[in-house]
């Protein structure tokens, strides 16, 4: 079994209904280097990666995994890093079976390669779900919506 959520964090002001970004239209770069950062609870069959010290934007997270994903699918090993903690995550495929190797917390988890791609669908639809609940205009950002996906009513 995989638990995973976000959970936002309480010192980050992007979540706040009264928060406006300083331009006129978030980028790539601002939802995965500055805004919606949040802690992650992951828990894959009984191994805890959850990540709670500076929290990581969950558009940098979900897209990561999505990278991951896209590149296991031609070649058996990668390793991608969280673009504001640095922190690295190395995948190996052998056949339907992944190993994740964290090195913050320092873990290794088993999952099989169809749980993978459903936890890197979820973690797209969360960060997604999870934006636009707190600032329902954001759904019509052209780059949310075309590099990490649209939001749950669209």
């Amino acid at each position: 079994m995989i638990a995973f959520s976000f959970e936002p964090r309480a010192d980050d002001d992007s979540w706040s209904p009264d928060w406006r970004p300083e331009g006129p239209d978030l980028n790539g770069s601002d939802f995965c280097l500055s805004y919606f950062r949040a802690d992650r609870r992951l828990v894959v069959h009984g191994v805890d990666l959850s990540v709670r010290l500076l929290g990581e934007p969950v558009v940098d997270f979900a897209l990561m995994l999505h990278y991951a994903t896209t590149m296991l699918e031609t070649q058996s090993d990668i390793a991608v890093e969280a673009s504001l903690t640095q922190y690295v995550y190395a995948f190996s495929r052998d056949g339907d079976s992944i190993t994740l190797t964290t090195q913050w917390p320092p873990r290794v988890a088993q999952l099989t390669w169809p749980e993978l791609r459903e936890l890197t669908v979820r973690a797209k639809s969360e960060a997604v779900r999870l934006i636009t609940a707190a600032h329902p205009e954001l759904g019509g950002n052209a780059w949310l919506r075309e590099t990490v996906g649209a939001p749950p009513d669209a």
